[in-house]
């Protein structure tokens, strides 16, 4: 009976992608009917839903895409990279509190995964006013959320520059920052990152939000490009008042 379901779901699945028929090149559409033949073949692989999906994706049929990540995950529900790209199509649809929800569960199944975190994080941060409404949470909470995300992918991967620059920004979002782990944070992107000077320039604003005049003023005299003089001006201007 569940062979016959699955079959059925199949059928109904490929009608939905054909929608989408008349944008694919004929090369594709060989693929699609292959990817089709193969599922038809082998309703009760999850492997072949997610293939069919990542297709489907590709080529932004996301509806369907979305139908075979979900038979898939029916089918093999301790896989994470399936959770993972269902939360990707969610995110490319808007949906931020079911695209959160998918991240969140390839967490779950694969912690040590920083990809899995940062793109929590990034939901978190990007959708933060839907999932303020969605989650009944103040915004700030929300982004707090993301700051642990982006902080857990830096330390699963340390040298990746995109995810250490990513945890160092967000602290700006947050009313009661702790300044002094930003610095930190902005300081490992300073090993990192090829651009110094904007480096400097964050780590001058760190200061600054500490109260720390004399180390604004260091961070201020390590930046040697002439474009940032202006902004280095403003900067010094509150360095002195403080």
């Amino acid at each position: 009976m569940r062979l016959f379901l699955l079959c059925f779901l199949c059928a109904l699945l490929a009608l939905a992608a054909r929608a989408n028929d008349r944008d694919l090149s004929a090369s594709d559409q060989r693929k699609q009917l292959q990817h089709e033949k193969f599922l038809q073949e082998h309703p009760g692989s999850a492997a072949a839903h997610a293939s069919y999906a990542e297709f489907l994706s590709k080529h932004n049929n996301l509806r369907a895409a979305i139908a075979h990540w979900r038979t898939a995950q029916q089918l093999a529900p301790e896989n994470a990279a399936i959770a993972n790209s269902l939360g990707g199509a969610y995110l490319r649809m808007g949906k931020a509190a079911a695209s959160a929800a998918e991240f969140a569960r390839a967490i779950g199944l694969e912690g040590s995964n920083a990809a899995y975190h940062f793109n929590l994080a990034n939901v978190e941060f990007m959708l933060r006013h839907d999932l303020t409404a969605a989650w009944k949470m103040e915004l700030p909470d929300v982004l707090r959320l993301a700051l642990a995300e982006f902080r857990e992918a830096a330390r699963l991967s340390p040298n990746d520059l995109e995810y250490a620059r990513a945890y160092a920004e967000t602290f700006y979002g947050i009313p009661d920052a702790n300044w002094s782990e930003a610095e930190a944070a902005w300081k490992h992107v300073l090993t990192l990152s090829p651009q110094g000077d904007f480096v400097y320039l964050h780590l001058t604003r760190v200061s600054l939000k500490q109260g720390d005049a004399a180390g604004a003023r260091q961070f201020l005299a390590k930046i040697v490009d002439a474009r940032h003089d202006g902004l280095k001006r403003k900067l010094q201007a509150q360095a002195d008042r403080l």
